[in-house]
């Protein structure tokens, strides 16, 4: 059971999932879903590409309506069409940057590799909960120059782990590991990988065990947590109200400090 009760959702069936309904192999060729192309504001401007599906249920995701929690919709899409749809919005913006957004977009590995292969000009922000990041992958993340790793991390704790997301608390440790993993594959920590924190349900106390534990696996990274608050869009602070979770800290969608009513 979560820790409100629930049943736990469990992240291997969610995987398998997406995998039967969001990807396919065509030829040899791995397929995913994909909702939408944009330009976006964040990291100072990047091209997106917002990808069906998801390993985790988050109870703060701005994307659970339509990419994270479904699995239907969108188009299907191989890696030189994603590829070549981002390198357009970059162009037209005059980006550095692109990504994959909306999703995990870890699963079907070999899928994202391709798209940034396709894209070296750039610099590549693989957004990931880091679930599925195993040594074999990080060396594969590692070998390509061009990629910067943010493992979201969600919660400071186990326990904010289990409530976020319902899925078992063990799992909180595979996203530390996953920044271990890619650190020892020779990813540089802070600037090759680093580590995003959803903290808008943290104390101070949870907080400073989670930067311990960072500084276990490198003394920078404490320095470099990209912090997540809840952007208090309405779809949202429905999910939430849904799910009883209430944030501590959280932000209105123009970035103003705010508190859920």
């Amino acid at each position: 059971m979560g820790g409100s009760g629930r049943p736990h959702i469990d992240p291997e069936r969610l995987l398998q999932l997406v995998l039967t309904y969001a990807v396919k192999s065509v030829g040899g060729k791995v397929y995913r879903l994909y909702k939408r192309f944009r330009a976006d504001r964040w990291y100072g401007g990047i091209a997106t590409a917002d990808v069906v599906g998801c390993n985790l249920r988050c109870g703060m995701c701005w994307a659970w309506r339509n990419t994270s929690f479904v699995l239907s919709g969108g188009v299907w899409m191989a890696p030189e069409e994603v590829a070549a749809r981002l390198d357009e919005i970059a162009k037209a913006r005059g980006f550095r940057q692109v990504r994959i957004s909306g999703g995990e977009p870890l699963i079907a590995p070999r899928h994202l590799l391709e798209v940034a292969d396709l894209l070296s000009k750039y610099i590549f922000i693989v957004e990931t909960n880091g679930i599925l990041v195993d040594r074999e992958l990080a060396r594969e993340l590692a070998a390509r120059p061009h990629l910067a790793v943010r493992v979201s991390i969600k919660g400071a704790t186990l326990e904010e782990f289990e409530e976020i997301t319902l899925a078992p608390p063990s799992y909180f440790y595979k996203q530390l590991e996953a920044i271990r993993v890619l650190v020892e594959s020779g990813m540089e920590p802070c600037r090759d990988v680093y580590p995003a924190a959803m903290l808008g349900f943290s104390t101070d106390a949870a907080v400073k065990r989670l930067e311990e534990a960072l500084a276990e696996i490198d003394p920078r990274l404490p320095n470099c947590i990209d912090v997540e608050y809840v952007i208090l869009y309405p779809h949202v602070v429905k999910l939430m109200k849904a799910r009883g979770l209430k944030p501590t800290r959280a932000v209105t969608p123009d970035g103003v400090p705010a508190f859920m009513i």
